[in-house]
């Protein structure tokens, strides 16, 4: 769109420009464009100490690289991560491929189309998160710190939230100061100093007025205030798409923005981020600063904060579930994308580590892979499926519970506001960073595991594929139960079998 209305503007250019040329009266005089307002970022502009300013973004960007920040963010000008192992890139790219597409025809070809339909089908989510390019020219480096060191939900729209990252006080200090650093704002863990951010009054006829403008130029399109009805539903605003999504809910505008940053942000927004999906609305500066008053100002009438999640089971459906099921639903549809096996390209964050968590060696590709357990103590294998001593039920379904308790800090729906419950202090739960999984499908995993954990009966997939369901999946020695079960030795021949020339060429 963004290309589309430059275009647009580049015609309207050239036709204005030929029609001045042919006409009969003299040249117009050429007008002086008013002095542009200086931006209030200057006020909080600081010169850093050029050795401490390169070992500031020399020690942010070893962190920003060790917790994977780059696996979903674009972070200036640190290289992210590849295709396969990001997860917007991929998305998108798959998302977006049409069927007459070159790309389109070669992975049908080798895959299955299939396989691609299906794909294409299940991308719901990172699609787009924010870009993290000099973040600090706009939000308090504050803020950075305490949502580096515990996120929350920002964004009604946008389902997906900042993952768990296990990010010790160093590495929370580090990723500040980088931001800072090259913002070349206030380092909050310095004693670098900056001028005093100015007082705002509250007056009640402007708030109302500024509320009136954030309706009448539109703000309402994306953005939520806590739950203050402002003239849009929730459908109307998640039709807005992306920009919406991406939207931040801006009862948090004292917490994460300067006030008069936050007029700035609004008259220009492109000035501050080049290629932000902010538009330029043609706010005049006094209407601005009237918008910025309701916001900093507004109640953002909340509701009571949900009570605590009981960590209760739904019941287990009552019908034969098999592994084909739960793989096609579950498993294999939101788990594996972290716990991938030890052949892939991307082992996983689930399986090899990442965003700070050790290994867990947790595999969800195949099940022979999922029975083969996880590593724990006494240094043996433990089965996930079964429920241990002291438990009280197995650990797949307590994790997936415990992302409900989460989610009243970090999955907070659109209208339904509230204030944020103190971060958890349990081990994180799944999917990280995504909505929890719903009741009819864990009724689902729960069924299966009570019925013994029944695997496949029959042999799918393309042998030596290493991508998705194509990774052959068939019978191994013991075929039902929940406990661990070492693969097979020898291994079976459909498990053995080298990959065909191409995917031997592309690794």
């Amino acid at each position: 769109m963004r290309g589309w209305g430059l275009g647009l503007l580049s015609c309207v250019s050239v036709l204005l420009a030929s029609a001045c040329a042919c006409s009969d009266g003299p040249a117009p005089t050429p007008v002086e464009a008013p002095p542009r307002t200086p931006l209030a970022l200057e006020r909080y502009h600081v010169q850093w100490d050029a050795d401490a300013r390169t070992e500031a973004l020399s020690e942010g960007r070893a962190v920003i690289e060790r917790l994977e920040c780059t696996r979903c963010h674009v972070v200036d000008e640190i290289a992210a991560a590849g295709r396969s192992e990001h997860c917007v890139s991929c998305h998108v790219f798959l998302d977006g491929l049409p069927r007459d597409d070159r790309r389109y025809r070669t992975i049908a070809s080798r895959y299955g189309e299939d396989t691609i339909e299906r794909y294409q089908r299940n991308i719901e989510h990172y699609l787009a998160v924010p870009d993290l390019t000099g973040i600090a020219r706009r939000l308090r480096p504050e803020f950075i710190r305490d949502y580096v060191a515990a996120p929350f939900d920002v964004r009604p729209t946008m389902h997906e939230t900042m993952v768990r990252i296990a990010a010790s006080e160093d590495d929370v200090r580090a990723i500040t100061r980088y931001f800072a650093a090259v913002a070349e704002v206030r380092d909050p863990f310095g004693e670098t100093s900056a001028s005093p951010e100015p007082e705002l009054a509250r007056d009640e006829s402007r708030i109302a007025r500024g509320r009136q403008l954030f309706q009448e130029r539109g703000c309402n399109a994306c953005h939520y205030v806590g739950n203050i009805r402002l003239g849009r539903t929730e459908e109307q605003i998640r039709g807005a798409g992306i920009p919406a999504r991406l939207a931040p809910n801006l009862r948090f505008v004292r917490e994460r923005m300067h006030a008069d940053v936050v007029v700035d942000w609004i008259v220009d927004p492109q000035r501050i981020a080049p290629g932000t999906l902010m538009p330029n609305l043609r706010v005049r500066r006094e209407d601005a600063e009237l918008i910025r008053d309701f916001l900093w100002f507004a109640d953002p009438e909340l509701e009571p904060m949900p009570p605590k999640d009981e960590f209760v089971l739904p019941p287990a459906v009552q019908r034969p579930v098999s592994w084909e099921e739960v793989k096609e639903r579950v498993l294999g549809r939101v788990c594996v994308h972290c716990h991938m096996n030890d052949h892939e390209r991307d082992l996983g964050p689930g399986n090899a580590g990442g965003w700070g968590w050790p290994s867990e060696r947790v595999h969800f590709r195949t099940y022979e892979a999922l029975v083969s357990g996880m590593p724990g103590i006494e240094d043996r294998q433990w089965s996930y499926l079964e429920t241990w001593e002291n438990a009280s039920m197995p650990l797949l379904l307590e994790v997936m519970l415990r992302r409900r308790d989460e989610e009243r800090r970090d999955h907070v729906l659109p209208f339904h506001d509230h204030e944020r419950p103190a971060y958890t202090d349990h081990e994180p739960g799944m999917p990280m960073g995504l909505p929890s999984i719903p009741d009819d499908e864990i009724a689902l995993v729960r069924a299966w595991i009570e019925q013994g954990c029944p695997g496949p009966t029959e042999i799918t997939g393309m042998p030596g594929i290493t991508d998705g369901f194509l990774v052959p999946d068939g019978p191994i020695a013991v075929n039902h139960g929940c406990g661990v079960r070492v693969p097979m030795d020898p291994r079976p021949e459909w498990a053995s079998q080298p990959p065909p020339e191409w995917a031997r060429e592309e690794r």
